[in-house]
């Protein structure tokens, strides 16, 4: 939002509230001068000219005055105290919203912990371009490749996008009475169905599902999450394309028609991001990657 300064912005309320007397007035006194006319000839047509004028000189205020309410309004909004104000609503609803994700099992998602995120993404992504290789740790409950190696362990919200096949069934009316009792019955059994059906296709449509904050295991070669009961695995070498949006500190993942797509909340998915696009297209992408951009602001190599 642009905060607008100087006189101007005032002029939306300052011109109609200046005019109200004006027009009061104005109107006032041609309606005076038309209801006094002497002049026999013009009688009704001033008397008509007066009336309206009349009647302009109270619905004209009124007027103004909605325009000077509306305009003092957009005044306000435009005004520094107005940005002030909405940027601390806004802070207080997102310290609010990342107090309730902490609640319900899911990553820290503040200020400090995303600085922190990103100062390690910077770090990783400094070591990949020298050749080297974040330190890595062990899990004695994972059954890892030979020679695979865990660089991270992060909460994260999980989801998955796809539709699904959903059945429904249409309820049918048997009515007796009155052609209007008969006529009601239809009607409403209609409506019923026609909800039916959109609920239906509302739940069949395509859509994030199986949303739920899990721990992510960071491999060089994979994601690997523990979700309802199985420990599932994401290999970067089945991705067919992959979306890292740091600051919504998102990354999706979409494996084209082997399974569907997979998409991780947290901010720590910047480091995850580095790592995928340098085991997919090498440091040399890493290094000019938009996706990225952030992390290579911050990082000391270039």
């Amino acid at each position: 939002m642009n905060t607008a300064t100087g006189w101007e912005r005032h002029l939306s309320w300052l011109v109609p509230l200046l005019l109200i007397p004006l027009s009061i007035w104005i109107f006032g006194l041609i309606a005076e001068a038309m209801l006094t006319n002497s002049d026999s000839e013009n009688t009704a047509s001033a008397m008509w000219i007066g009336v309206i004028c009349v009647i302009c000189a109270v619905v004209a205020p009124v007027v103004l005055f909605i325009m000077t309410i509306i305009g003092m309004q957009k005044t306000y909004r435009t005004s520094r105290l107005y940005a002030r104000k909405m940027r601390k609503r806004n802070e207080r609803a997102a310290r609010a919203m990342e107090a309730q994700i902490v609640r319900e099992g899911g990553p820290r998602c503040d200020a400090t912990a995303r600085a922190a995120a990103r100062a390690r993404a910077a770090q990783w992504y400094e070591k990949f371009l020298r050749g080297d290789e974040p330190e890595h740790a062990r899990s004695f409950n994972l059954n890892l490749a030979q020679g695979e190696r865990i660089f991270d362990q992060f909460r994260a919200k999980y989801a998955r996008y796809y539709g699904m096949d959903v059945s429904y069934q249409t309820g049918g009316v048997f009515a007796m009475g009155s052609p209007l009792f008969v006529t009601g019955a239809l009607i409403g059994s209609a409506i019923g169905n026609v909800n039916t059906r959109s609920r239906a296709q509302q739940m069949a449509a395509a859509q994030w599902r199986e949303i739920q904050y899990v721990d992510v295991f960071v491999t060089d070669r994979r994601f690997i999450i523990p979700v309802g009961g199985r420990t599932l695995s994401f290999y970067y070498s089945g991705v067919v394309a992959y979306f890292p949006e740091l600051e919504a500190m998102t990354l999706t993942l979409d494996y084209g028609d082997q399974t569907q797509p997979m998409q991780l909340f947290s901010p720590s998915v910047a480091s995850a991001s580095v790592l995928m696009i340098h085991q997919l297209q090498g440091a040399d992408v890493l290094r000019s990657h938009p996706a990225v951009e952030v992390v290579r602001a911050q990082a000391i190599s270039q």
